[in-house]
């Protein structure tokens, strides 16, 4: 039996989903769903650090710093990244992404609605309509996971860029 057992092992672990984790790693094992996590700041809790999951339906098309969960119950949630320190890839829309962080009910400022609203493409008349401030559930996230093959990771393209910038860099220095 005991032999059974250790060649069973490297397949159960081989058919575990593998995770692109950006920010901190954390234990998959902790997740809870969204609406546990709403129904605990339900109970007059100020915030709840959390591990769940949830489909991301907006994502910061600048450069990733933001994005928003359905969270079900007709809620979403707003995520923002611990620090500025990481980015969640801009094309994940759709996808099922496991958070990590401090989750509460926030005021979101006029300015930050309408900033919010430019780095998603709103058109300047649809940013001006934005004049008041919306109570919503927020996320402080330090760490966030998709799981392998959810969304396609544009490396190459973003490799590309940072060289044409180098590039760019070198001719202007030399140009001095």
């Amino acid at each position: 039996m005991k032999k059974a057992a250790l060649f069973l092992l490297p397949l159960l672990v081989a058919c575990q989903p593998q995770y692109d984790f950006y920010g901190e790693e954390f234990s998959m094992s902790e997740s809870q769903t969204s609406e546990s996590v709403l129904a605990e700041l339900s109970d007059g809790t100020d915030s709840v650090t959390a591990v769940f999951t949830a489909p991301v339906t907006g994502v910061c098309q600048k450069k990733g710093c933001w994005m928003e969960l359905d969270m079900g119950n007709d809620q979403s949630a707003l995520v923002r990244f611990k620090d500025y320190g990481f980015f969640s890839p801009m094309n994940a829309e759709g996808a099922e992404v496991t958070v990590h962080g401090v989750v509460k009910v926030d005021t979101l400022s006029v300015a930050w609605l309408r900033h919010q609203a430019s780095d998603a493409g709103e058109s300047d008349s649809a940013i001006a309509l934005i004049n008041e401030p919306v109570v919503k559930v927020s996320v402080m996230a330090s760490g966030i996971a998709y799981e392998q093959g959810a969304i396609e990771i544009e490396v190459e393209e973003a490799e590309e860029e940072e060289e044409a910038e180098v590039e760019s860099a070198e001719v202007e220095s030399t140009e001095s």
